[in-house]
């Protein structure tokens, strides 16, 4: 029998970042200095669960601290902490999504305003 979280997985899988998504990735950190690793995982062979995600690493342990994707056909980016207590939060740029892991990029111009950043993302 499937674990029916397996099939929520498949229902709104994550795409693959465009250059431009990248390119920030990048620039965000270039600036953020304390981050050990930050890489998009994307070869068929990596954890299913990482799969087409921002991995994110804060510690030098190599464990991922967080987890940030896109899932197909949304506008969403969902910023998923795993530790020290597991949280997630959703936010309408990728922007807004790192920097609520390390605030460091710029603001963009008024096209990020009013992207239905939930109430969850303010706490931080």
């Amino acid at each position: 029998m499937s674990d029916s979280s397996d099939d929520n997985r498949e229902a709104l899988p994550p795409r693959l970042l465009r250059a431009d998504e990248r390119k920030l990735l990048d620039e965000w950190l270039a600036l953020a200095g304390d981050v050990s690793s930050a890489y998009v995982s994307s070869r068929l062979g990596d954890d299913p669960m990482l799969y087409r995600k921002i991995v994110i690493t804060v510690e030098t342990d190599g464990q991922p601290t967080f987890l940030i994707d896109t899932p197909a056909g949304t506008d969403l980016w969902i910023v998923v902490r795993c530790r020290p207590v597991p949280d997630a939060n959703e936010f309408g740029s990728l922007r807004k999504a790192l920097n609520f892991v390390r605030p460091v990029l710029p603001d963009q111009t008024r096209s990020d305003i009013g992207d239905g950043t939930s109430a969850n993302s303010e706490r931080r």
